[in-house]
């Protein structure tokens, strides 16, 4: 049992399971079993969401976007795609990005938190769209990092239309961070609460110069809309943003609870506890559950009654508890924000291809993100594929740029980088043709190929 285990044979335990899990369908982020309607015979899994016109709206607004190409479904009838579109991170709403690893309900020492997504696109998401889905953990890596040691698992995730068309694939990286101080489970207990903290720093203050400088570059950041920007027009060299997003505030992170939490089931069915959607419960029931879950809940510092763990993150007296100073970002809302940098500036005839952002840091409570980005890379290149299932038949040649994003904060630390690239219409080759030839099973990018310069 965890509780007679010591911490380094309860991550030793981790390690061993997980690694006998590569290859396997990750049972997490499913929808709710019966009696909802959806189909349960995956992989692949049908998904919970349709990317109706209004979750489609509510999602880019959730991110801090309202380009009318995904908010107006009139402006897309009439755009170059015939329909109002997506975002294509939109597609973490159908399955989380990234995998957690072995389960079981004491949980494992670790706080764990997303790292990163890479996302190779081959079409647009339009309106109407459903899909189904497979996430298989690939590789379990172990480093050396500031905070001890570091496990990164990386997964592949698939998203298929119901037309059995594969518009984009993704690159998921977790990292799971031990922590001694919860002994041989998920929690710490409360003599120990405080002890080790992963960072150190108050919500931030702005002075009225500090906040007319970010206004003022709000509100000089622009859209280009239906005005094609030319691959011939681009240099290396060019600058684009900043992208400024005010203070991260709890409105935001309300906003992507609103848009997912209901509408899938977070733990696998080997957890052994009831399998519910993750925000399916509160008041009484909630805490009955959370009672129920022994170590596998939280014990809230003041009030000393059983509380929901998913509350670490909003929650200024509950997020001690991953070892944070008060609350923080859902990273994988933050990994979808800079495809608003790169499609306000490549407009409405630029395609997204490949997309990578790292997290270096979160996000706390009334911390500004700024967003910028610099073309590094401009070049063609050719896409074939094949007329097997999910794959698009065809070659093709692309216009491309490769872009360097930098995300950083108001106090100076780097904390969202990555790197893209970008397909744009030529004034010789013509415009982006969509979509973009591939095989039916794209080949898997591990993880020290697309944390680089994933051009």
């Amino acid at each position: 049992m965890a509780t007679q285990q010591s911490f380094e044979q309860a991550v030793a335990e981790f390690i061993e399971l997980t690694k006998r899990e590569l290859g396997k369908e990750a049972l997490e982020h499913l929808p709710p079993p019966p009696p909802s309607p959806f189909d349960q015979s995956g992989p692949p899994f049908e998904t919970s969401h349709r990317f109706d016109e209004r979750t489609i709206r509510n999602f880019v607004l959730s991110i801090g976007d309202d380009n009318p190409l995904f908010v107006d479904p009139d402006y897309g009838a009439n755009s170059i795609y015939g329909s109002q579109i997506a975002p294509g991170p939109i597609l973490a709403l159908a399955r989380y990005p990234s995998a957690h690893g072995v389960v079981r309900p004491l949980g494992y020492p670790m706080a764990n938190f997303i790292s990163g997504t890479a996302w190779e696109f081959y079409d647009v998401i339009r309106a109407g769209s459903k899909f189904r889905s497979s996430k298989v953990t690939k590789e379990l890596l172990e480093r050396d990092g500031s905070q001890g040691k570091l496990i990164f698992l990386i997964s592949e995730t698939f998203y298929w239309d119901f037309h059995g068309d594969l518009p984009a694939k993704s690159y998921g990286t977790q990292i799971m961070v031990p922590q001694q101080n919860m002994g041989s489970t998920r929690t710490v207990p409360l003599e120990r609460l405080g002890k080790q903290m992963m960072y150190k720093r108050k919500a931030s203050g702005y002075s009225e110069h500090q906040i007319n400088e970010y206004v003022d570059q709000i509100e000089k950041f622009t859209r280009r809309g239906s005005d094609p920007l030319y691959w011939e027009d681009v240099k290396i060299g060019d600058k684009i943003g900043p992208l400024v997003m005010p203070p991260w505030s709890l409105q935001d992170m309300i906003a992507r609870h609103f848009m997912d939490y209901c509408a899938d089931v977070l733990t696998p069915k080997s957890d052994k506890l009831p399998h519910l959607a993750a925000d399916a419960l509160a008041f009484e029931p909630l805490y009955r559950r959370a009672k129920g879950k022994g170590s596998g809940g939280r014990i809230h510092p003041v009030t000393r009654w059983p509380w929901a763990a998913g509350n670490e993150h909003e929650d200024a007296l509950m997020a001690i508890y991953r070892g944070q100073p008060g609350p923080f970002d859902f990273g994988v809302q933050r990994v979808q924000i800079p495809q608003k940098l790169l499609s306000d500036w490549a407009g409405d005839h630029g395609f997204i291809r490949r997309l990578y952002i790292a997290l270096r840091k979160p996000t706390f409570y009334g911390d500004v993100s700024i967003y910028s980005g610099e073309v590094v890379q401009k070049f063609k290149e050719t896409q074939e594929g094949d007329s097997l299932p999910g794959g698009h038949p065809g070659r093709n040649e692309y216009c491309a740029v490769g872009i360097s994003i930098s995300g950083m904060n108001q106090v100076g630390e780097s904390h969202a980088p990555g790197t893209a690239t970008v397909y744009l219409p030529s004034k010789n080759n013509g415009p982006v043709i969509l979509p973009v030839p591939h095989v039916s099973r794209p080949p898997f990018v591990g993880y020290e190929e697309y944390r680089k310069d994933w051009y």
